[in-house]
């Protein structure tokens, strides 16, 4: 006798059922593992040139979709305007004046702990892809990686020197094969079983500026000179645009991989680029706003709301406990982070403090001797440099720094030296000997622009 048809269909329902139940768990065991992190690096590439920060060209149109996915900060700052200290303090929350990284060629201490290693002592895969040789290995940059990919070829090179052998010494790479790198370690060499932190630094923005013709031709007029300032500022926004296409195709293989809902990814820049602003085209040697204004932009869509703007100032010191924060991960008792973690703030709980002080650091070279400190509090700025060097801008009314207001307002100047003076004696270490930088890395450092 064939059973009743009314008890047919809930036998059926039971196993789809119990499928139904093993997804869902698994879905939340996926939901609550660690996160991935994407970190990127752009070199040299100021806010105010990024279409995301409401610039005139169409340069970054996938910044603007990641804005769109997660929190942009408004008013971010590098910690100085070269890219060994600002890298340091990216991987450490430390201030430069702390890890003693103030020039380009010093080598990172492996005393310092850097992010890499806490996550990598935490069960992550680490792997770092980079593209120029300020960031070679040989310097410190590869603690906690297990992959560093500091290895560039000719085929994708801007900046080399004749070798003795006939060939030629090769010091950066473009941003599509640094891309490249990054999704092979990505698709293929990642342990998949573990999260993973990916680091990626593009070189494109800083000179020479060879960006595709194409993209060129985007922001150029026929009749404009490229060796003017204005051709100039044309072929920047070019390799500013040209990145922005390869960060794109790294958030489309996000996307792919199914990767994009459970990994963190933070777009960040060590420094900026005078293009004339102040009187210089490059960066380093100045602490004007178009030398330390960056992109900051984080999107975790587990965590983090979509299209939060975040307006107050903060700095690239702030980012490796907020990182952490996201990751899950506590600091150990008498961690010596010296950034704060800006979760609260992203996620809407908590607001800036107007009244907390931001340092910025410019060190000594041969080009401008002397080093120079800077404070921004509220929408007052100090510089402070060697002698009677001080200016004050007002950066609320005068967001280009055009009004020295220090002889007017001589009472603030006190309050803000006597702030840069208390961080200088909490923060600041003595500066130990550094390695001696051979005639071969000099040269090559010099090759790449940088004047140690």
């Amino acid at each position: 006798m064939k059973p009743p048809r009314r008890l047919l269909l809930p036998a059926l329902l039971l196993p789809l059922a119990a499928l139904l139940l093993l997804l869902f768990a698994l879905a939340c065991a996926r939901e609550s593992g660690p996160p991935n992190l994407v970190l990127i690096s752009l070199d040299t590439t100021r806010r105010d040139h990024g279409s995301v920060y409401g610039y005139g060209r169409k340069t970054t149109p996938n910044l603007e979709r990641l804005a769109e996915a997660g929190v942009r900060f408004s008013h971010a700052y590098a910690p100085a305007p070269t890219t060994g200290p600002s890298h340091a303090t990216l991987f450490t929350s430390l201030y430069p004046i702390t890890h003693r990284v103030v020039k380009n060629g010093r080598v990172l201490a492996p005393a310092h702990a850097t992010l890499a290693e806490r996550l990598l002592e935490r069960g992550w895969a680490t792997a770092g892809v980079v593209s120029s040789y300020v960031l070679d290995a040989r310097f410190g940059w590869d603690q906690g990686f297990e992959l560093w990919d500091d290895d560039f070829e000719l085929a994708s090179a801007t900046t080399m020197v004749p070798s003795g052998d006939g060939g030629a010494e090769v010091f950066d790479r473009k941003a599509d094969a640094t891309t490249r790198r990054a999704l092979r370690w990505l698709e293929e060499e990642r342990d998949a079983s573990r999260p993973f932190f990916l680091f990626v630094h593009y070189m494109d923005p800083h000179e020479p500026w060879v960006a595709p013709s194409e993209l060129l031709a985007r922001f150029r007029t026929p009749d404009l000179p490229l060796d003017g300032v204005s051709g100039m500022v044309a072929r920047y926004d070019a390799e500013i645009a040209f990145t922005d296409q390869q960060l794109g195709a790294l958030f489309d293989a996000l996307d792919r991989l199914g990767l994009a809902r459970d990994t963190v990814v933070a777009v960040t820049a060590d420094h900026g680029e005078g293009l004339m602003d102040h009187g210089e085209l490059h960066h380093g040697t100045q602490l004007y706003e178009e030398q330390l204004r960056v992109p900051l932009l984080v999107r975790f869509p587990r965590r983090l709301p979509a299209g939060r703007v975040v307006e107050g100032p903060v700095s690239l010191l702030d980012l490796v406990p907020t990182l952490l924060a996201l990751l899950g991960v506590e600091p150990a008792a008498g961690d010596p982070m010296q950034g704060r973690n800006l979760v609260p703030v992203m996620e809407g709980r908590e607001a800036l403090d107007p009244a907390l002080p931001l340092f910025l650091f410019r060190p000594d070279n041969t080009e401008v001797p002397g080093e120079q400190y800077a404070v921004r509090q509220g929408d007052w700025k100090l510089i402070r440099g060697p002698g009677e060097l001080r200016e004050l801008f007002h950066l609320g009314a005068d967001p280009r720094e055009r009004e020295d207001r220090s002889a007017v307002e001589a009472e603030r100047v006190a309050a803000l030296e006597r702030e840069l003076d208390g961080w200088l004696r909490e923060h600041g270490r003595p500066d130990v000997a550094p390695d001696p930088v051979s005639p071969e890395d000099l040269e090559r450092l010099r090759a790449l622009g940088y004047v140690p």
